[in-house]
């Protein structure tokens, strides 16, 4: 039992990001503490957005007249306002990750060694994606808003007033920003609200990737239990009943731990998925004028922030693909059954089996669009089909 307790902590490798923002779910028997602890992370984490927003958007409407700063403020507002829609999502879909996660605790207390194998080997595939992820959030995030403001330094104005960067754009009508200490205040709340940004993003694509590999464990396991079916070794009828029973409930329970996980997952594929299509678009429209006006620094920066979006996509793409492709095996495997060498009444047990699992296990952004590969050459081409028509308008 120890040691299955030992393993049941590598699959959780989403809990130290969604903790940190006070979204990881408590148990209802929690003390009063540890929910007043919540609820202080969670009025503190959206009070420091809108202290980013709210500015933001009064230097968007009321004091920048350049057109192409105005973009560069339409994405960091995208950004932000994504990233808060996805954890209020988190926040409201409390329960049912409650309950999917006494579901994996359960698997994998329960499990055979066989089938704790196959959990293990997918929770360290998720574990390594997650360790990329947020290696490239938190190196590329943060040093965009921590590291460059402070190799520009002070920047002195021909009529000889000296200012200092921010990371982000501030408009205050009753205090000057640049002056200390409130520069410094400023400062350090937009660098916590970037850490907070990159925690959510991290956080909800942990969600999504541990969910679909312990769905994908689920139906490697029960893949192995139709190949054992039909593997010829069992003579009792009794038996074979017994295994087909067990298929036909290991399957509804897919079905339903496939349905609790789209309702927690749906908005966050569709949030990430549309919001990425326009700030690629956007992105690549300042490049282009970066080139044009030959800003070296700019055009690395907008670069970086490109690669990025293009890596969120492709991992939250991918992360559907595999579930899909571990369906699909599914389903390969099912129709080449050896169903003719079983009984009669008993083969035709297995045409539900057959056709429920000809149905694809597979996640989809708020069923828009399913969450694959093929959707990612579909955004990529989305966003370069609104880049050229932005060109042409513009």
């Amino acid at each position: 039992m120890e040691t299955k307790e030992k393993d049941l902590k590598q699959a959780f490798y989403a809990q130290p990001f969604l903790k940190i923002i006070g979204a990881w779910p408590i148990v209802i028997e929690s003390s009063l503490s540890s929910k007043i602890r919540k609820w202080f992370i969670i009025s503190f984490s959206i009070s420091l957005q809108m202290c980013i927003v709210v500015p933001c958007i009064l230097v968007m409407f009321l004091k920048e007249k350049n057109g192409r700063r105005k973009i560069n403020l339409f994405m960091l507002l995208t950004n932000i306002l994504n990233q808060v829609f996805k954890y209020v999502i988190t926040l409201n879909r409390a329960n049912e990750l409650r309950i999917a996660i006494h579901e994996i605790k359960k698997d994998w207390l329960t499990a055979t060694p066989e089938d704790r194998f196959i959990f293990v080997t997918n929770s360290r595939i998720g574990q390594r994606i997650m360790l990329i992820i947020a290696v490239i959030m938190y190196s590329s995030g943060l040093g965009y808003r921590m590291v460059l403001p402070l190799l520009k330094g002070k920047i002195v104005l021909p009529n000889n007033v000296t200012i200092r960067l921010l990371p982000c754009p501030t408009y205050f009508t009753f205090f000057n920003e640049l002056v200390s200490p409130y520069y410094e205040i400023i400062f350090m709340l937009q660098i916590l609200a970037g850490f907070f940004i990159y925690t959510v993003l991290s956080g909800t694509i942990g969600i999504s990737l541990m969910l679909s590999l312990h769905m994908c464990s689920l139906l490697k396991i029960l893949r192995r239990k139709m190949i054992d079916l039909a593997d010829g070794s069992i003579t009792s009828e009794n038996t074979m009943q017994k295994r087909i029973v067990d298929i036909v409930e290991y399957q509804t329970k897919i079905k339903r731990f496939l349905g609790n996980t789209e309702l927690i997952t749906q908005y966050f594929c569709f949030y990430e998925i549309s919001c990425n299509t326009c700030l690629i678009c956007f992105i690549g429209y300042c490049i282009i004028l970066e080139w044009e006006n030959r800003n070296v620094i700019a055009i690395v920066v907008h670069f970086m922030l490109l690669g990025t979006c293009i890596f969120v996509t492709y991992i939250v793409c991918y992360i559907g693909q595999l579930l899909l492709d571990e369906s699909n095996n599914l389903a390969r495997t099912c129709i080449t059954l050896n169903w003719y060498h079983f009984p009669t009444r008993k083969a035709r047990c297995l045409i539900l089996i057959i056709i429920m699992s000809n149905y694809p296990v597979k996640l989809t952004a708020a069923k828009v669009v399913d969450v694959s590969l093929t959707t990612f050459t579909d955004v990529m081409k989305a966003a370069m089909g609104y880049l050229n028509m932005l060109r042409e308008v513009t």
